[in-house]
């Protein structure tokens, strides 16, 4: 275990080094953030409602859903992908540590800086804007799916990773998959504003627990119609991808061959 808080308060200093790189990413975050939220205020100009959704409830969904996508999201393990290609994973396999239990130390370390800043951001968007707020919600149901979705994105974070196993060409996939999940895990607008048929078959995705269901349940508390459901479905797949992810590990770490220099 302090082996993993050793690499947990380097990937620390590692942003202190490279003070440049993380303030540009979060300006970048920043004004992603601004544009959506300066979309639905067009919306609301003309319309007292969106949906069954008032403004100030619209509002603090991209609001909490921001907050929580920084929280989430944010990871350190595409650097996997780039270490498996290069054949440098060696250096790690040849230590006493877990690869899962590395990543995840340095992701800790990577959500701590990133919802530091973005709780601040959070916190001048509501004040300069002057946007009203909707106070949190149901913290139990919350800190469930939030752990539930932590755990979702970084198995799926480590599995497209894992693609560097079997090919160079790893960027693209993840991008691609990366902007596919922004859209259908609730990050421009809530799933429920979707048709009721759409939403329920949704609700059997992985996407929703990311980010819909943690930013929904602090604007609206425990939807009751769905709420079973929706815990099952969010530690079912939390559980599964664990399971899936080492599948997929114990294979290509097999198979893994690397030209050294």
């Amino acid at each position: 275990m302090h082996s993993y808080f050793q690499v947990f308060f380097v990937t620390l200093k590692e942003y202190f080094a490279y003070r440049l790189n993380f303030v540009l990413w979060r300006v970048r975050v920043v004004l992603s953030s601004l544009i959506t939220l300066f979309l639905w205020m067009g919306v609301f100009d003309t319309n007292i409602s969106f949906g069954h959704y008032s403004k100030i409830q619209m509002l603090s969904y991209i609001l909490y859903t921001g907050l929580v996508s920084t929280l989430i999201a944010s990871t350190r393990t595409s650097n996997l992908a780039n270490e498996i290609q290069s054949g440098t994973i060696m250096n790690l396999l040849l230590k006493p540590l877990s690869v899962f239990g590395y990543y995840a130390s340095t992701d800790a370390a990577d959500k701590l800086m990133n919802g530091f800043f973005g709780i601040i951001e959070f916190g001048l968007l509501v004040y300069f804007l002057k946007i009203p707020i909707i106070p949190p919600q149901a913290l139990g149901f919350f800190l469930f799916f939030f752990v539930c979705a932590i755990c979702i994105s970084f198995f799926i974070n480590l599995l497209l990773s894992f693609i560097g196993f079997w090919t160079p060409e790893v960027w693209a996939p993840r991008f691609l998959f990366m902007m596919i999940v922004y859209f259908v895990s609730g990050t421009y607008f809530p799933l429920d504003l979707l048709p009721p048929t759409i939403y329920r078959i949704f609700l059997f995705t992985p996407f929703p627990y990311l980010y819909y269901l943690p930013a929904k349940t602090l604007i609206s508390g425990v939807q009751s119609p769905f709420i079973v459901q929706q815990l099952v479905c969010a530690a079912a797949w939390a559980f599964f991808l664990f399971l899936f992810t080492k599948i997929v590990w114990n294979k290509g770490i097999h198979e893994f061959s690397f030209w050294g220099k």
